[in-house]
Parts: C-alpha cells; sequence; structure tokens
C-alpha cells in the first residue's frame, strides 16, 4: 500500500537497493550540479527510497489513522513534540553574535531535504544547464555556481521585483547572470563583472548562445573600479547581487550605499553565501570577513535585513528610504 501511495507521486521508486545519499552523482545533483535530468531524478529516488518509512508514513498518514482527525486535534496528537525543536520562532533575536559558534558541516541541510527541494522547484532552462554542462566539461570550480535553487529563487527575485536592471558581481561562469536575465522583460539589462579573463570568456561564449543574450553586459576586471564607474556615471539597479571574493563584501555593499547605485524607492541588495560565516571551515579567513559583514549590515540602522537559509545563505537588504 505504501509503495502504491508514493508511487503515484512525482518521484519513481527504485526497483533496486536505493543509491547511498554520499553518492558523488546524488551529492552534485542536491548541490545544483547536476548534467542532466537523470541525476535530479537520482536524487528523487533517494529522497522516496528514505521517505519509505514508519517516520513519514506518521507525518504524513498518521500512525494511528492521523488522516482522519481535524487539523488541530492532528497538532495536539502528533505535532506537541515539535514545539520545543521551533523555540526560535518565539525569540527576539536581532542582538548579533560576537563570537561565531563552530559548525562541522559543509551544508546547511540534510541532503534528503536539498533533494526534496530541488525536485519540487521549477528546472533549470537548457540555456542554463548548458552552463553547468561546460562548467563541468571544462572542469572549473562548481560550487561558484549558484546551483537550481537558488538559481530559480533570482530569477523569480527579479520578476517578483520587475526588475530592469541588475548588477551581478561576480559571473564566474554565468549562472546567476542568466536566471536573472530570464525573469526580466525583453528590455531589461544585467550588468555582470568578473575579474578572472578565462572565466569570463566562458561566460560570454554561453551569454551569446542563450535566448537573453541582448539583456546581459559583461564587464570584466575588477569590481569595485567598475562598481564605482557605474556610479559616476550615475547608473542605478533594482536588485545588487553580491557574489564575489567574499573579503570585499562590505566594500562592495558601502559602494552600492555610498555610491547611491540602488534604485531610489524600490533597489534591494542580495549578498549571497552570508552563512559561508559558519559553513566555511574555522581556519579560513574569508570565514570571519563574512561574519563580519553581515555584522556590518546588522548594525547599519539605515537598512532593514533578512538572512535567508537558501543554499549557503542569502541575505536580502533593503534601504529605509
Amino acid at each position: 500500500q505504501t509503495h502504491a501511495i508514493l508511487s503515484a507521486g512525482r518521484f519513481p521508486l527504485p526497483t533496486s537497493d536505493p543509491p547511498r545519499l554520499m553518492d558523488p552523482a546524488v551529492n552534485q545533483a542536491r548541490l545544483g550540479w547536476s548534467r542532466s535530468m537523470e541525476r535530479a531524478t537520482l536524487v528523487g529516488s533517494a529522497f522516496v527510497a528514505g521517505a519509505a518509512s514508519a517516520c513519514v508514513l506518521k507525518w504524513c498518514f498518521g500512525a494511528h489513522g492521523g488522516s482522519a482527525l481535524t487539523y488541530q486535534e492532528w497538532i495536539e496528537q502528533y505535532q506537541q513534540s515539535r514545539t520545543e525543536a521551533h523555540e526560535e520562532r518565539l525569540s527576539r533575536a536581532g542582538e548579533g553574535i560576537t563570537a561565531l559558534p563552530p559548525f562541522d558541516h559543509d551544508s546547511l541541510f540534510h541532503p534528503m531535504v536539498e533533494g526534496y527541494a530541488m525536485a519540487e522547484t521549477t528546472p533549470a532552462s537548457a540555456d542554463v544547464q548548458r552552463i553547468v554542462d561546460s562548467t563541468q566539461e571544462m572542469k572549473l570550480f562548481a560550487p561558484c555556481m549558484v546551483g537550481q535553487l537558488e538559481g530559480q529563487f533570482l530569477k523569480m527575485m527579479a520578476q517578483i521585483f520587475e526588475a530592469k536592471r541588475v548588477l551581478d558581481v561576480g559571473t564566474f561562469t554565468g549562472y546567476s547572470a542568466l536566471s536573472f536575465a530570464e525573469g526580466m522583460p525583453a528590455d531589461g539589462k544585467v550588468v555582470t563583472i568578473e575579474f578572472d579573463e578565462k572565466v569570463a570568456n566562458v561566460a560570454k561564449n554561453l551569454f551569446d548562445a542563450s535566448q537573453q543574450r541582448s539583456k546581459i553586459k559583461l564587464c570584466v576586471g575588477d569590481a569595485l573600479t567598475h562598481m564605482r564607474q557605474l556610479a559616476e556615471k550615475g547608473e542605478t539597479f533594482d536588485i545588487i547581487f553580491l557574489d564575489a571574493d567574499k573579503e570585499n563584501y562590505v566594500a562592495y555593499y558601502k559602494l552600492a550605499m555610498e555610491g547611491k547605485l540602488l534604485t531610489k524607492k524600490r533597489g534591494i541588495i542580495l549578498a549571497d553565501n552570508s552563512l559561508c560565516s559558519l559553513v566555511y571551515g574555522q581556519g579560513d579567513f574569508r570565514r570571519q570577513k563574512l561574519h563580519e559583514f553581515n555584522e556590518f549590515v546588522r548594525k547599519d540602522k539605515s537598512v532593514e535585513q533578512v538572512v535567508l537559509t537558501v543554499r549557503e545563505g542569502i541575505t536580502i537588504i533593503r534601504p529605509n528610504w
């Protein structure tokens, strides 16, 4: 009966022993680096293999006829144990953290959670998938790509904010720039900056081969220099996405704010990898630099911000216009 219920869902059930979640193909897929839908399906299969357990059956269907209960009865009988696990919802927080706590994981989420989220998220377009394939084939550092979950998030942020101008600080092979462009109207423009000339050439070729080629302007060189030039020209942006060298995040932020690069009354900053202040190894100075950035933003009374646990952390920053 369980098999029949789960088979009716989106995930195909494995016909043999389920793949281990730490299998490289599964691990790549959950981070958004999969080269094909086959690997994404593998993640789904791994999720279902784990999901067909008493735990999931109790949670979804009720171990003792929970499906016949009202929502309030279900909470009282089955969900009270979760109360203590969610005390953060009662906290005022916002006081900041002086010393970074130890964090002995290289990801914020359990791989099954990441795999499930990816399987339920709109898949990347063919143009974006071409970026993934090219990055892997050229053996470039794949974790620098934002991946499917975050890429779709960025695309939808552009759509929700009806952004027409986006500044993408840190191109790599173009995943974030192309995601933004796909969420913008035909007259939209993404200005993206990449320091590494070799990587920039890869991105340019991929942009030129995409349907969004007319929306993307690639700048090669030092990001702070390009940002100053944009500010001097009076250019403004609806979204500024920070995803370059982490030790310079405070400088990028200050230039965005003080250089008046944000569109008045509507502009926002998105800072990627903001929770790598936890994820990076404790001996990595960029871990501390990201924490300093987070604290700098927290103490800036001219803005409001929220730190989201999407992938490795995205902070949304909105000036108090």
